[in-house]
């Protein structure tokens, strides 16, 4: 709105627009300011009359303040006259300055439009007061004002919450950007970490690069995230920044709670049985609190001890496990002790006694109604005295496993002691309880002397006491033993089994057929004493082979086969007749060489000659 009074043209406030570099702004509440053409007006002395006046309300700093005017001469005659523009930086009408004047020639005919300029360089930001004087010694005839704008001005704050973290998590690093300038910019922020401490933040240590246009008064969050899992524990300088300005701090990785061993101590020796305390000194060397489990572990066995543990920072205790022994052989025993960072060996001797058994005595063939003797050397060859309970087996419910059945005597023996070990026993095959076994029938027996270690066992023929001395009874047929070169089918099968030859089943047969043929036994061996390779395999090797099913030599593992073998034919005088060679035999037979030296085809060629022979 324009207002005219006393000979002065003053200007209000109106709405307006800007344009600058081909933009729009909008310039709100004091925009350009113009006189209408039908306004009225005050002429002075000199007819020069101001009719409209022209001026932003706000202007950016980086833009010059242009003033326009239009001037018309109300009398007859061109005249020439000084325009000045006035500004005042503190809103004081008393202090203006002359900051731009120009000479302007207005005729008679028609008006003439003036436009002053105030360059950039010439003001700052802030509210200016303007003044508009026609003539060299005249009063201010308009007056006015115009903000120049703040430009964008960014402010940063490192808000970052907590710059110490235990090394494995991840810590954000924040910042609040701020344009604290009156209209929108962009800046961009960049985050960084100086992981190797040089003192350089390069392009790989560059957390996060966000670009962001703010609005004047506007703020934004900016957030990177650090991962700490590969940095070492220490003080690392962080970086935000922007073209303008900069912040930085330091961030704290700490170790996180870890614990060490040291110390250990066990017991060198320790008897079988008893518990063995092994302790440990334990320390977190971390930076935090922390809790792990102290655990032993068994070399030996699937074993483990575990004692959960919580420690501060720099805190140390002594840790003591308990570790039962029961199941741990004699011998040195190496153990690890440790937590889940760091581990320690022990060793330990479990000292026990071990008693063996050796050369055991007793009748290859029992008559019924006969005192068996049974005697054994046993002997202590572990490293600490001992006493173990001595018995004697025998196996009454023909399941190779000799039972025990209440004949024992406690042995006590000091490292390397031995002695010998004598039972007398009645036996017979009438139910009785003044006999202390199950009544036996007239067949084969294994049996033998056990400690708790070990064993010595052998293979006993009950015979009916009228057998002793060669004679005879309901039985049809010779039933004693054979004393020539060579037992019958039937001496053989009534020696082992008490029963003729023709009551035994096809497969029990086909066995005695096969010790039959390879006779002679070898010295001392009686028929009842010699076993088939089915008894060798269960009683000795512990084959899983039930007594009366038929029995798959060649379903054995090659090793056992071959130490089966071994024993069946040691039994006999002589290498003649339906005895299995083993691979070796086979191939120095053939090649002239052991197995293991021959080419893989010969190798394949021995093994089906091998099982060949069991066709």
């Amino acid at each position: 709105m324009l207002s005219i009074g006393s000979g002065k043209l003053l200007i209000g406030c109106v709405a307006g627009l800007l344009v600058l570099g081909g933009a729009t702004l909008g310039l709100g509440i004091g925009g350009f300011a113009d006189v209408p053409a039908d306004s009225e007006t005050t002429v002075g002395e000199d007819e020069l009359e101001i009719r409209a006046v022209q001026t932003p309300t706000e202007i950016r700093p980086d833009e010059p303040l242009r003033v326009q005017l239009r001037l018309t001469n109300a009398g007859s005659e061109t005249t020439t006259k000084q325009v000045a523009l006035q500004l005042s930086g503190d809103g004081d009408q008393q202090s203006l300055e002359t900051v731009a004047t120009k000479q302007v020639e207005v005729s008679a005919a028609e008006p003439t439009n003036v436009t002053l300029t105030v360059e950039p360089e010439q003001l700052s930001s802030g509210e200016y007061t303007y003044a508009v004087a026609v003539g060299e010694s005249s009063s201010p005839e308009t007056t006015g004002s115009v903000a120049v704008l703040t430009p964008p001005t960014f402010v940063l704050d490192d808000t970052t919450e907590n710059a110490t973290i235990v090394r494995g998590t991840n810590v954000s690093i924040r910042a609040n950007l701020t344009n604290a300038g009156a209209y929108r910019g962009v800046q961009t922020v960049r985050i960084a970490v100086d992981e190797d401490q040089n003192g350089q933040y390069t392009d790989a240590e560059r957390l996060d690069e966000s670009v962001y246009s703010l609005a004047g008064g506007q703020s934004q969050v900016s957030t990177a995230t650090a991962h700490t899992t590969d940095m070492e524990p220490g003080r690392y300088q962080y970086k935000i920044a922007t073209e303008n300005t900069t912040a930085t701090g330091t961030l704290s990785v700490q170790q996180p709670a870890t614990f060490r061993v040291q110390n250990t101590t066990a017991p060198v020796n320790v008897t079988k049985g008893e518990t063995a305390n092994v302790s440990v000194v334990v320390k977190n060397v971390g930076d935090v609190d922390g809790t792990d489990n102290v655990t032993i572990r068994s070399d030996s066995l699937n074993t483990t001890y575990s004692r959960s543990v919580s420690l501060a920072a720099n805190e140390t205790t002594t840790v003591s496990i308990g570790v039962n022994t029961t199941n741990l052989s004699s011998g040195t025993h190496n153990h690890s002790l440790g937590t889940s960072t760091d581990t320690d060996p022990v060793s330990m001797t479990v000292q026990d006694s071990h008693f063996e058994v050796s050369d055991l005595d007793g009748p290859n063939v029992l008559y019924v109604g006969d005192m068996a003797v049974f005697s054994a050397d046993v002997t202590n060859t572990g490293n600490i005295t001992g006493t173990q309970s001595i018995q004697h087996r025998i196996d009454s419910d023909d399941d190779d496993r000799p039972e025990a059945y209440g004949v024992d005597r406690n042995v006590t023996l000091a490292p390397g002691e031995s002695t010998r070990v004598r039972f007398e026993i009645d036996y017979t095959v009438t139910d009785s309880t003044e006999y202390p076994v199950e009544p036996l029938r007239l067949q084969t027996y294994v049996h033998g002397i056990y400690s708790e270690d070990a064993r010595a066992s052998t293979a006993m023929s009950v015979k009916p006491s009228w057998a002793k001395d060669g004679g005879s009874s309901s039985y049809s047929g010779s039933t004693s033993v054979s004393e020539g070169d060579r037992a019958s089918l039937d001496e053989i099968t009534q020696d082992k089994y008490g029963r003729h030859y023709d009551e035994v089943s096809g497969e029990t047969k086909r066995q005695v057929e096969e010790i039959h043929e390879r006779q002679p036994f070898a010295d001392g061996l009686a028929a009842a004493e010699v076993r088939t390779r089915e008894e060798i395999a269960r009683q000795e090797y512990d084959a899983d082979v039930k007594a009366g099913e038929k029995f798959n030599f060649t379903g054995l593992d090659i090793e056992t086969q071959q130490k089966v073998e071994s024993d069946f034919d040691a039994q006999f005088e002589t290498d003649s007749g339906d005895r299995i060679e083993s691979w070796d035999e086979l191939a120095n037979d053939t090649y002239e060489t052991s197995y293991e030296n021959l080419t893989t085809s010969r190798q394949a060629d021995i093994r089906t000659t091998y099982q060949d022979q069991f066709e």
